[in-house]
Order: structure tokens, then C-alpha cells, then sequence
């Protein structure tokens, strides 16, 4: 009995010695190396917590960026910077499966991400066509996309969980920022409007002018403009309220109409005025001149942009901290 014991205990600490051993000799980068190449995945290229990324996966990597590019011919002279880049980005997405890999997501959250995918391709058909030409199947797919939720799960709590900003970071980003938060001065306006584009024929153009000179004529004898522009402007947008184009500054009018109002006092109408889209009378309702926005105006915009300075630091430390994390990198891109 005794010896059978033994024996027993021999066979056993000889199964856990075999595994301990296959499982140091599999993380060895020679072995993942050879076995790489034996079973057409290429070399090995990086090795990260145990998973491997070969040349099959950069070449996969390479191909997304040319679709996500327009481009379907492989560039042979791509830089190995760029290679760098995408092996990087692998090593990221690789750390980050297998830091998620705890978390808990629904089957409804990747039957939803599974539907966005499939309803890019016209049919069934197509998208089984899709899944086979890149050696996927539904139920392959289906867990890539579920590990994906998971690491981005997985980032997004990490970031949620660091310390937000201070109002004294509030306060000195405003005060080192200014110039950043100056309103320009605004206009308001209200305009008549008849579209006379740059491939409007002659006679048409010729038409619109004339009809423009008498609509503003009838303007200059006492007709409301809210009412001419209610019933001629070709602008369907401001029609309906008069023509009100509401404040506007510089940045949001074409070039030509802004020069035309900024000669105008408030209250005045103008002549019919010719831009690049057609012919505009124009009633200067109101005008604000240029000011310092205080922080208390500009505080959420503040708040957003300090937010999300802080989100991409620490995207970028975490990614350092996965490529630190990675065992091996290949010298030979």
C-alpha cells in the first residue's frame, strides 16, 4: 500500500513538473519563434503577458490601416516607422484584452456591436462572403468583439477613476488662455436673399438682379421686410422668421457678405449686395462689439478641454506602460 503511495506520488509530482516545464519552454521567445514560423503565423514579433504577435498579425494590422486609408494595393515601400506604429498599437490592444479579460459585459452590449458590423454589408450573403475571406466566423468574431468591449470597459474605468481637475486648474488654464476666450464682435441681421450661384447662366443672373432692385425698391417704399422676406427669399432656413440670420461673427459668414455688413449701421438697409451665392438686401438689426468672456462664462468649455487634456495623458501613460510591459520587441522591421 505503502508503496503504491509512492508510486502515486511520484506519477503526480512528475505531471506537475511536465507542466511547469511545457509551460516555461511555451514562454520561451525561441519557441514562440519556431513554432511562429512551423505553423505560418511568421516570426515572432512581440511578446506580451504571454501572448505572442507575429507577422501574420502585423500584415493583418497593415491591412486594416490600408482599407481604413481608401487604399487596397500593399505599399511596399511603407516606412518601418509607420510598421512600428501599428506593432505598438497590437502590444496595446493585446495588454489591454488580457487586463479586461475580468470584466463583465452583456450579451445584448456585443450583439449590438455585432449588428453596427453587419449592417455595413448589403446582405447576408455579403457578410458571410466578409467573415470567410478574413477567416472568421460568426462565433469567432463574436468573441474578438467581446474581448474588445471588455478592454475598452476596462480603459474606460481607468480613466473614470482618476482625480478630475481643480478650480485653481480652472482658474490659471483661463488666465494663461485669454486670448482664447475673446468674443469677436457679432452682428445681427436680417436679409433677403436670391440664389445666383457661380453656374447660375447669364439670363437667370440677369433675371435675379432685376427682380432683387424691385423687391428692394418696394422695401425703400414702405414694405415691411419681414414680409417681402417671408414671401420672396429664396434662404428657406431665415424665410419663415423674417430673414433673421441671428448674431454671427466673422468665422461663420462668407467673406464677401461679412464685408458688406460690417460698413453698416444698425437699423440701416442695404442695396442689393452681389456675393459668390446671389444677391442680398440687408437690415442691421443689432451689433456686439468684441469683449473679454469672463470665467464664469467659459467655465464648462474650460472644464471639457482640462478633462480631456488629462483623458489623453493618461491614455498615453497607459499605453507606455503597456509597451514598457511587453517582454520583446523585434529589432529586424
Amino acid at each position: 500500500m505503502r508503496r503504491r503511495l509512492l508510486i502515486a506520488l511520484l506519477i503526480a509530482g512528475a505531471c506537475v513538473a511536465g507542466v511547469a516545464c511545457s509551460q516555461l519552454v511555451y514562454r520561451s521567445p525561441a519557441v514562440r519563434n519556431w513554432s511562429g514560423i512551423l505553423f505560418g503565423r511568421g516570426r515572432l514579433l512581440a511578446l506580451t503577458r504571454g501572448d505572442g504577435i507575429y507577422e501574420a498579425d502585423l500584415r493583418r494590422g497593415l491591412g486594416e490601416w490600408r482599407y481604413a486609408r481608401g487604399s487596397d494595393e500593399e505599399d511596399q515601400h511603407m516606412d518601418n516607422g509607420k510598421k512600428r506604429l501599428i506593432l505598438c498599437q497590437l502590444i496595446s490592444n493585446a495588454i489591454t484584452r488580457t487586463a479586461g479579460a475580468c470584466e463583465k459585459i452583456s450579451d445584448a452590449q456585443v450583439e449590438s456591436e455585432l449588428n453596427l458590423l453587419r449592417q455595413q454589408f448589403r446582405d447576408e450573403k455579403t457578410w458571410r462572403a466578409a467573415l470567410r475571406a478574413n477567416g472568421l466566423s460568426a462565433r469567432s468574431l463574436r468573441r474578438t468583439m467581446a474581448a474588445d468591449l471588455r478592454a475598452r470597459q476596462w480603459i474606460a474605468r481607468q480613466i473614470t477613476s482618476h482625480r478630475g481637475a481643480t478650480e485653481q486648474e480652472y482658474r490659471k488654464f483661463y488666465d494663461t488662455h485669454l486670448q482664447s476666450f475673446m468674443q469677436p464682435a457679432r452682428f445681427r441681421a436680417n436679409h433677403l436673399f436670391l440664389a445666383a450661384p457661380p453656374e447660375t447662366p447669364p439670363d437667370v443672373v440677369e433675371t435675379k438682379q432685376k427682380a432683387m432692385e424691385s423687391l428692394a425698391a418696394g422695401i425703400k417704399h414702405g414694405e415691411k421686410f419681414a414680409e417681402v422676406a417671408a414671401v420672396a427669399s429664396e434662404d428657406e432656413a431665415t424665410k419663415t422668421r423674417g430673414g433673421d440670420l441671428g448674431f454671427f461673427s466673422d468665422s461663420r459668414m462668407p467673406s464677401d457678405f461679412f464685408d458688406s455688413v460690417v460698413k453698416m449701421r444698425v437699423g440701416e438697409i442695404s442695396q442689393p449686395i452681389r456675393t459668390r451665392l446671389g444677391f442680398h438686401v440687408v437690415q442691421l438689426t443689432d451689433f456686439r462689439p468684441a469683449r473679454q468672456m469672463s470665467f464664469e462664462e467659459v467655465q464648462p468649455e474650460v472644464r471639457l478641454t482640462i478633462e480631456n487634456e488629462k483623458r489623453q495623458q493618461l491614455l498615453r501613460r497607459l499605453v507606455a506602460d503597456f509597451l514598457n510591459g511587453s517582454e520583446s520587441i523585434s529589432k529586424r522591421l
